[in-house]
């Protein structure tokens, strides 16, 4: 391939993406990358596949040839700043968008950028001034008073909750998509006012707001669910081989705002673990797979995509995002769903399932506005539905895994960490270290909605912090315990 001229690499590149060959996109994508081919705006679209393939060292440089392309647009620019910032490089990012937001110091855009990346590494001051900057210029930016409610703490009589109510109100003709990220801003700040009623209003309206652009499948849901479960019920599973030492490859899972990320926080503030995060890495050996179910696992083995080859796919991605040789933690949520795919791969990996008291994670979920996806979350009784398809998946991986999966009860860990970080650490493989019982001095990104909490040290705080709510919960307690 490396003796085809630029012409006929573009076109293979182009074929290669027609059929789907993860192997030959990235070879072509790198080749016109090593001849700086001159393929002027296309390298946006190509950065765009590598991210989709978690090819992140040639998305970026295949978003700096972009960039090259025009060097003095700022547009680009931002736009390699952002990819910088998804690729995990915070610091680089932050450099990036501060060289361009001193030219452009009032620009919204870039203050809400830099605020988020402050918010992300705990550096809340840094945060919270660039929003009120952005706000200053554009009031009405609901993702900007989201992200400054999520870590300003309210009370009766700010300045900031009467301008949000009165943003809130004027915007009552804006498109959902615009007026939703506001109510649940609102929702935020009249909770910490302890204004329960009003709180709750506030989040049923974002809730109400979003459902209708995302709307969910309820019956699709718990197909998945069940053909999973029917799909590995009798297949055979590889023996986890005896372990010699730490574990490279680390999962924790559960529901989301069930205690995954502080799960998270704690590992990586262990010394001999390289960071973590969303990865959702297993989705794309899924597709390299050519899919989940024990027969496509079989048949793919016949055509190389045996589980050791998927298994290298697997450790060059995370060396792609974290670099080679990095043990990091994968807390891919509701990966239930590819259990069979992980414990075929790579029979020797930990798992960790965060278990929470339903009716706390139900109302942490109804009343965190999620960015993209979790469709289920935006109604009462298709969080119902959603954690009932969850616990029948945990409770048949919990039988098949047997020891290879550890169940771990939020309450128990916020109520007595040692104990339970200790059991933690050793279901890892990992020696005792003294930092993962202090996870919150730990300075690492954090990209969840957890970012402000496990930044303070892990307490009881959140057990229980439904009870206010119960009355307005009746949908979910009802739904939940009919399934």
């Amino acid at each position: 391939m490396d003796r085809l001229n630029t012409p006929d690499l573009a076109r293979r590149l182009k074929q290669a993406l027609t059929e789907g060959d993860r192997g030959s996109i990235t070879a072509s994508a790198a080749l016109l990358l090593d001849r700086q081919a001159a393929l002027g705006d296309q390298w946006r679209a190509i950065a765009d596949v590598m991210v989709h393939n978690g090819e992140w060292g040639l998305a970026l440089r295949a978003i700096g040839q972009f960039r090259a392309a025009r060097p003095g647009d700022p547009a680009r620019a931002f736009g390699e700043a952002v990819l910088l910032a998804r690729a995990g490089r915070n610091a680089e990012a932050q450099a990036l968008a501060q060289r361009l937001q001193a030219r452009q110091p009032a620009d919204p855009g870039l203050n809400h950028f830099l605020g988020a990346l402050s918010s992300e590494v705990g550096d809340f001051e840094a945060a919270e001034r660039h929003f009120r900057a952005v706000l200053t210029a554009e009031p009405r930016s609901g993702q900007t008073w989201l992200e400054l409610s999520a870590i300003h703490r309210f009370a009766p009589g700010d300045p900031l909750l009467a301008a949000l109510s009165d943003t809130a109100a004027r915007m009552a003709g804006a498109p959902p998509q615009m007026r939703a990220p506001l109510h649940y801003a609102l929702g935020k700040a009249l909770d910490d006012c302890d204004r329960v009623d009003a709180a709750f209003a506030a989040f049923a309206e974002g809730a109400r707001l979003t459902a209708g652009l995302r709307p969910y499948d309820a019956d699709a849901d718990r197909r998945q669910a069940e053909d999973t479960i029917a799909a590995w019920a009798d297949a055979p599973l590889p023996d986890a081989p005896p372990r010699s030492g730490p574990a490279q490859r680390l999962f924790v899972t559960g529901l989301p705002r069930s205690g995954t990320t502080l799960v998270e926080q704690v590992l990586t503030s262990h010394a001999m673990v390289r960071d973590g995060g969303e990865l959702n890495l297993m989705s794309i050996v899924a597709r390299e797979a050519g899919g989940t179910t024990p027969e496509r696992l079989q048949a793919g083995a016949t055509h190389g995509q045996a589980p050791d080859a998927l298994a290298a796919l697997y450790d060059h991605l995370v060396g792609e995002r974290f670099g080679g040789g990095a043990r990091v933690v994968d807390k891919t949520l509701d990966i239930g769903r590819l259990l069979g795919l992980v414990a075929t791969v790579m029979p020797d990996a930990p798992i960790l399932w965060l278990q929470r008291d339903p009716l706390d994670t139900a109302w942490s979920c109804f009343r965190t506005y999620f960015a993209r996806g979790v469709p289920w979350s935006f109604s009462l009784d298709a969080i119902a539905r959603h954690f009932a398809n969850e616990d029948r998946l945990f409770h048949f991986w919990r039988d098949r895994l047997g020891d290879r999966l550890m169940t771990v009860d939020y309450a128990a860990l916020v109520t007595d960490p040692e104990p339970m970080i200790r059991r933690i650490e050793a279901h890892m493989g990992l020696p005792h270290d003294p930092q993962t019982l202090v996870p919150h001095r730990t300075r690492r990104a954090v990209l969840t909605s957890s970012v402000a909490q496990v930044r303070r040290p892990i307490s009881r705080a959140a057990v229980g912090a439904a009870d206010r709510y119960r009355h307005h919960l009746t949908p979910f307690i009802t739904a939940y315990s009919a399934t």
